[in-house]
């Protein structure tokens, strides 16, 4: 799966060297793709120059068939046909060097599913994933990696049409695997009850990078629109493993003050706000910090 910040590559690209495989004259580690005349025939993982296994492309529409961009005119609007007929299947657009730099997944000509790859000079820099599954849900991935593969930026969307739920939680990192911000917004829940169904899935990027760095984080930030009280078990036991020194909040009302309390049990000193939902809510927020967190540092 697409989930290492790994290189993406047409096979063709590749140089065996004493029965390992090369690109750019650096032990290949990542996936390549096989084809014939346009027609992917495979698609392979490789790591340290070494063919692993199959390549399973990480998306909930699974297709069969799978082919170069050549093969199609991609400038034309959806649907997108092959001789003729409504494509099922995959499109893979080919950057200079033959690197891969989108990876399509079509279903009846209607476009569903994307990866697309931006480069540095070594491996993927971002990776940004979009997902429609039977028209009721959506989701939206983007993460990055340094130039040594280790995780930067996750981020990730859903949301449920027919439900009309929207969630998102992202995170990140500084130079020392430390977490600088961790945010949660509407109905965040989503996207940790489809983890497996992500492309990068959040629990085993979330363990990897506190296993990097366990210590406190610089921020979490809390945004939302309604329904706080559904989240607020959660969030607390976020808070509590994550120990943030500051707590930002958008919008705040006085539904908050509990969290509050509650991260300034957890190693939370400063509190920043940007906005107010009601009038009176600045001086009631100021007036419980004096009585319950005087040493709560509040920013507005």
């Amino acid at each position: 799966m697409n989930t290492n910040g790994l290189l993406m590559v047409l096979f063709e690209a590749l140089e065996l060297k004493q029965a390992r495989y090369y690109y750019n004259n650096s032990l290949f580690t990542g996936m390549a793709i096989s084809h014939t005349d346009g027609v992917v025939t495979s698609r392979h993982m490789y790591k340290d120059g070494v063919k692993e296994c199959d390549y399973e492309p990480p998306y909930l529409n699974k297709t069969t068939h799978a082919i170069l961009d050549d093969l199609v005119d991609c400038t034309t609007d959806e649907p997108m046909y092959l001789n003729g007929e409504r494509y099922t299947g995959t499109i893979y657009c080919i950057y200079p060097k033959g690197r891969v730099s989108s990876e399509d997944v079509f279903v009846r000509g209607m476009h569903r599913e994307n990866t697309h790859f931006y480069y540095n000079s070594t491996a993927i820099k971002e990776l940004v994933v979009e997902s429609v599954v039977n028209e009721q849900f959506c989701m939206y991935e983007i993460h990055e990696w340094d130039s040594y593969g280790q995780l930067e930026y996750w981020d990730a969307e859903i949301e449920c049409i027919k439900e009309k739920l929207k969630g998102r939680i992202s995170f990140r990192l500084n130079k020392d695997f430390s977490i600088r911000v961790f945010t949660v917004s509407g109905d965040f829940n989503k996207v940790l009850e489809n983890s497996e169904h992500l492309a990068c899935p959040y629990f085993p990027a979330f363990e990897r990078v506190r296993q990097l760095n366990s210590g406190p984080i610089d921020t979490f930030n809390i945004r939302f629109s309604n329904q706080l009280w559904a989240h607020e078990p959660v969030i607390k036991q976020l808070i509590k493993a994550l120990q943030p020194k500051t707590l930002t909040i958008n919008h705040f009302s006085s539904e908050y003050m509990n969290l509050i309390l509650y991260a300034s049990e957890h190693n939370t000193k400063k509190l920043m706000i940007f906005g107010f939902q009601e009038e009176q809510d600045e001086a009631n927020l100021k007036k419980f910090l004096v009585q319950k967190c005087p040493h709560i540092e509040l920013i507005i």
